[in-house]
């Protein structure tokens, strides 16, 4: 008796570990939690990974207090690797919640999770964490050093090897170029004009030369998101419009990458908690792009809630 009970939790363990191809029907892709902001990458090991914020049940914005990793190497079953980094993890923490949306990058074998978080005074900072592997063992390492009240990090690290940071404070993102030990901005955070109607959550990516700005906007009853495209990641930057249209969340986030051939928008919605703002998932969808480099709308998968 006692060995089925332990064969039976292993079972359940291991179901749980795994969201299987019947679950990714349709978006989101992940429904056994709530998620937000998430940001997707390709690592060196061939899978997809994806870091997003966590929503708590019927909780607010400011309870968000952990982070959790998926991946996949066939878009179709997908690995919960569970909670990598929480707020009792940070040393400097001014206490539980407000772990916002967060970035990840890899560089000459170490992965940099950057996070944003309140210190004791109450004031953002971005934190750095970092591991040897992509989805376990992350230490905070302190939080990057000329980025404070800053939040929404993103990191891209450009062909040269070179990485920039960009954040958001009051609704205007920031960039500069870190230095090498990758916590230490080189100059000083400036202003990236031109981006019309933005609200947050930059990402940046960069495809056939071109490099583009994501970032939602500031909609009514639901926010859109827009970008824009640069020949610098430093901007100046062309605003092109909207290419997602609001979701059933009133906020909205995302990334874009390429894997396997095929570009995926990866954003949030509301579809498992009814839309309710504070209670979202992530999904994604295909990404196309005109000859010119522009981008095509997205078409959002239909809902299906269990």
């Amino acid at each position: 008796m006692k060995f089925t009970k332990q064969l039976l939790i292993a079972l359940l363990i291991s179901a749980g570990a795994s969201l299987h191809a019947a679950e990714r029907a349709s978006n989101p892709f992940v429904k056994h939690m709530f998620t937000a902001d998430p940001s997707a990458h390709v690592w060196e090991d061939g899978r997809l990974y994806v870091y997003p914020s966590t929503d708590i049940k019927g909780k607010g914005y400011r309870a968000m207090d952990g982070y959790h990793v998926f991946s996949t190497d066939d878009m179709v079953t997908w690995t919960d690797h569970g909670e990598i980094l929480h707020s009792r993890d940070v040393e400097w923490s001014g206490g539980p919640g407000v772990m916002w949306a967060p970035d990840c990058v890899y560089k000459d074998g170490t992965y940099y999770f950057y996070f944003p978080h309140k210190n004791a005074e109450k004031v953002w900072e971005i934190g750095v964490a970092t591991s040897t592997k992509p989805a376990s063992d992350f230490k905070v390492q302190g939080y990057v050093k000329g980025g404070n009240t800053f939040c929404d990090p993103c990191v891209f690290i450009d062909d040269d090897g070179q990485a920039y940071l960009y954040a958001v404070v009051k609704v205007k993102t920031y960039a500069a170029r870190l230095k090498d030990n990758m916590m230490e901005i080189d100059g000083e955070m400036v202003l990236q004009t031109e981006l019309f109607d933005h609200r947050e959550g930059p990402f940046v990516f960069k495809r056939n030369g071109i490099y583009y700005l994501i970032y939602p906007d500031n909609t009514k009853g639901g926010h859109q998101m827009r970008y824009a495209m640069s020949n610098n990641p430093l901007g100046p930057w062309e605003s092109k419009g909207v290419f997602l249209e609001k979701t059933s969340a009133l906020t909205t986030h995302g990334s874009i990458v390429e894997y396997k051939g095929q570009w995926y928008l990866f954003y949030h919605n509301g579809a498992l908690s009814g839309g309710k703002n504070t209670n979202r998932s992530i999904c994604f969808d295909k990404v196309t792009f005109n000859a010119d480099g522009t981008i095509n709308m997205v078409e959002q998968t239909p809902i299906v809630v269990p």
